[in-house]
């Protein structure tokens, strides 16, 4: 059995799922976090009652954690919830709410009387955005590149009636799909959930509208979502893997082609065979490695997914009318989209996202209450350094649900918490209060996204978002399975030597 001794730096789903695989291949783990509890962002708030997830709420792609269980030879340490309906669509000006099902009977009833022939064209839009999945996943998404000609000899084999979506965004796709703007600004919302804006995704990840509706749907877990963290916790608990919290690595000591060890901030050494950074795999190569090509300068020239401004409610009281999960826009999506994320908006009247989180999970609120988590995609510090005005934000917000909902949000209030995008940034050391890492843009993913493998020091290896193949969280599994599979292969090599 291998004895070799692995150090990983945070505990978000990435970490914790490369913990699973490399301690079932016999290395020792040990997991060290800044936070003062595992998860990353895919964590949770306890407060005056109330229960919240802090970070993701839905997941897709359930299948990705049936192959982490299954390669691990572990039983299933969580339950999900398939959702059905997806989520609601309220737009500003329109009275009808929009519920998207999966079914695509009931769907096209919800677009009736806004585009014509919606179930023709939302079945042709989901064949072409299906086949583009399924001839991309296994050549790109699932693979570690070995160079940049492997890069472009796997897109050699990706069929060439794709090639027009490298072209034009995502928004454009739904153009060419829809006539109606109601049907396009829905459908573009899945760009949000990349980070971004469909006028900045490329409309290859228009095959996202194909996953949600039609192969796997969403997802949330029985329990509340960290019930994902705290069921991998406890088998890696049983399996001696050790966790050190409320610990920060802010220096590497280096020599030649390795890492010697790695400081905390109270001076504690931390030395293993092999060091897997779940810490964003940019900014830690510049922050922490001091490498010139991410710097701080250069950093702030790539293009980063949102920041969140998110709100955490306890009321006291039911908002029925309310699906579990509900976006809420303006009547000016174009303007709105293209300025967000660069501070040319005003946050009068702020688009954002509603879910119920006792909806799913009642022991998340004491009875008859409700717990409510709200996300506003906000610009990150490099364009809004100030947040002083977040309380502000949060009431305009809250204003506007009650507004479109009846419901007087206001009043119902036992429990408030506003966290924005510079408390992200230091409970995570998340690159400017970004939310979910590095964006998509085709210069930023698969080859041209940071190495799950270090480019100098051989025995450092990294997963999570700013890595390969890119956010989200099944993205974040498949992502341990790559840094891992690097990793052994490495391994190998040195042992054969």
């Amino acid at each position: 059995m291998n004895k070799k001794q692995v150090i990983i730096v945070g505990t978000g789903l990435g970490g914790l799922s490369t913990a699973l695989r490399l301690s079932s291949e016999g290395f020792k783990v040990k997991m060290v976090e800044k936070y003062h509890q595992a998860g990353g962002r895919l964590n949770r708030l306890s407060k005056d009652g109330f229960k919240f997830d802090l970070g993701p709420t839905f997941f897709s792609m359930s299948y990705e954690f049936d192959e982490l269980v299954k390669s691990t030879n572990i039983e299933y340490p969580f339950e999900f919830i398939e959702l059905d309906p997806l989520f609601t669509v309220n737009i500003d000006g329109i009275p009808k709410t929009f519920t998207i099902y999966k079914d695509l009977d009931k769907l096209s009833e919800e677009f009736a009387s806004f585009e014509p022939d919606f179930k023709a064209k939302i079945e042709k839009h989901l064949q072409k955005t299906g086949q583009l999945f399924h001839d991309t996943e296994d050549k790109i998404v699932h693979r570690n590149f070995t160079s940049l000609f492997d890069y472009f000899m796997q897109l050699t084999r990706v069929p060439l009636k794709h090639s027009p979506l490298l072209f034009k965004t995502m928004w454009k796709e739904l153009c060419d799909s829809f006539e109606s703007k109601e049907a396009r600004m829905v459908f573009s919302l899945v760009g949000f959930f990349l980070g971004a804006t469909p006028f900045d995704t490329p409309a290859i990840y228009s095959l996202l509208n194909y996953v949600e509706l039609k192969h796997d749907g969403y997802h949330n877990v029985k329990g509340g979502m960290y019930r994902i963290v705290e069921g991998l916790f406890k088998v890696l608990r049983e399996r001696q893997v050790d966790f050190y919290f409320n610990t920060e690595i802010v220096k590497a000591i280096t020599t030649n082609d390795k890492i010697d060890y790695l400081v905390d901030q109270n001076g504690r050494e931390w030395h293993a065979d092999y060091y897997v950074i779940n810490a964003d795999a940019a900014s830690f190569r510049g922050e922490i490695l001091k490498r010139k090509k991410y710097s701080e300068k250069r950093l702030n020239k790539k293009k980063w997914t949102m920041a969140p401004l998110t709100i955490y409610l306890g009321l006291n009281g039911k908002v029925d009318k309310l699906q579990h999960h509900n976006y809420f826009l303006g009547n000016n999506f174009d303007q709105y989209a293209k300025g967000v994320f660069k501070n040319k908006v005003s946050f009068a009247k702020p688009y954002y996202y509603v879910n119920v989180q006792s909806k799913n999970n009642p022991e998340y609120a004491p009875e008859g209450k409700d717990s409510l988590f709200i996300l506003c995609p906000s610009p990150d510090l490099r364009f809004k350094p100030d947040y002083s005005d977040r309380e502000s934000i949060a009431q305009n917000i809250i204003d506007d649900l009650s507004e479109r909902t009846g419901y007087n949000i206001n009043d119902m209030i036992e429990s408030k918490t506003v966290l924005s995008p510079d408390h992200w940034q230091n409970m995570f050391n998340l690159y400017k209060g970004s939310g979910l890492g590095l964006a998509h843009d085709l210069n930023q993913i698969a080859w041209f996204r940071p190495a799950n493998h270090d480019e100098k020091y051989k025995n450092t290896f990294y997963v999570g978002a700013s890595t390969v193949p890119g956010t989200g969280l099944p993205m974040a599994v498949i992502s341990s399975k790559l840094t891992t599979e690097n990793l052994l292969n490495y391994d190998r090599t040195v042992s054969k030597k």
